[in-house]
């Protein structure tokens, strides 16, 4: 009778280990989940900081590259912009045609330069329509090449792992940003595709500069 105790006792004590160990590794196997959470790693965070201060910008320049995909085709070439707070300036070199195409405006008033001429809209968009046939998001694309949507209408984002914009849904576009570069600590967008109904573009905007006032610090900000 007393080894049939000692051997029932041993059974429970087997059982009640291996519910523990289960417990254990079910405990590990969900665990990991909370590090894909986002987590902001700059000192710019959080993301409503960010757009603040870049939403005070008066002017930027930023040089990189533009590939144009419409109409079954496909054009790519380098990219000057430069923005003075609602006057911009664009170079595009190869791509829309042969040699450069320089586009200037201001509210109310867009000229384009080539070698073929010079055309003027009372907008960049319907310049884009009348000479090429498809829309160009030039308003929008003046907050989305700094990673942020534009404030005047309703934008859906999602964000990257470090707390950046990582997809911009708005005005019938969709932004995705592939890739960020570090401007003086600032994180800024390298890479972004932009699609819409009829157009698919492509920047890489390889040097920022010349940005003012330059976005403060988070003073607010604890990394954890």
């Amino acid at each position: 009778m007393t080894s049939n105790r000692i051997s029932h006792h041993q059974s429970r004590i087997k059982l009640i280990f291996l519910a523990t160990a289960c417990l254990i590794l079910g405990a590990c196997s969900v665990a990991p989940t909370s590090k894909l959470q986002p987590v902001a790693s700059h000192a710019y965070a959080p993301f409503s900081y960010k757009q603040a201060e870049l939403d005070k910008l008066v002017q930027w320049d930023v040089e990189g590259k533009l590939a144009v995909f419409a109409d079954d085709k496909n054009n790519s070439g380098l990219l000057t912009w430069r923005q003075r707070s609602q006057y911009f300036d664009l170079l595009i070199s190869g791509p829309l045609g042969s040699g450069q195409l320089h586009i200037e405006g201001t509210p109310g008033l867009a000229i384009a330069t080539s070698s073929k001429g010079q055309v003027q809209a009372e907008s960049i968009e319907l310049l884009f329509l009348q000479e090429f046939g498809w829309a160009f998001p030039m308003q929008e694309l003046r907050y989305w090449a700094l990673g942020i949507p534009h404030p005047a209408s309703e934008a859906q984002l999602s964000y990257n792992e470090t707390g950046e914009a990582a997809s911009i849904d708005q005005a019938g576009w969709q932004v995705t940003y592939h890739s960020y570069s570090n401007v003086t600590g600032l994180p800024m967008p390298k890479k972004i595709e932009i699609e819409g109904p009829d157009v698919r573009l492509v920047l890489v905007l390889k040097n920022w500069f010349n940005l003012y006032p330059f976005p403060r610090l988070n003073p607010n900000f604890n990394p954890q």
